[in-house]
């Protein structure tokens, strides 16, 4: 699939996806997809998700935030962004 929503894309460009890399797309019946925002606790995260939520929310996509409680912890909330949003975009710094 090679529609809007049918790529993975990183911006690092280390592993570029392919189609069939197991990447799961989500059918769900909505008129846009709901984005959920997930912030590692690293310094400037929640800066530029508060960012990027807002243009989202502007262009009339729902956003769901959620906040790792330590950056090198697993995301205590994955399950509940996987059931509730159609994409998630994982916000890293250094």
């Amino acid at each position: 699939m090679h529609g809007v929503y049918g790529r993975i894309l990183n911006p690092t460009a280390e592993n570029a996806a392919r189609e069939g890399s197991g990447a799961a797309i989500k059918g769900k019946e909505r008129a846009r997809p709901v984005i959920g925002l997930l912030n590692n606790s690293k310094l400037n995260v929640s800066f530029f998700l508060e960012t990027v939520g807002g243009l989202l929310r502007k262009e009339g996509y729902e956003t769901f935030n959620t906040t790792k409680p330590r950056t090198a912890a697993p995301c205590p909330d994955i399950d509940l962004l996987a059931e509730r949003c159609d994409f998630v975009i994982n916000a890293v710094s250094e």
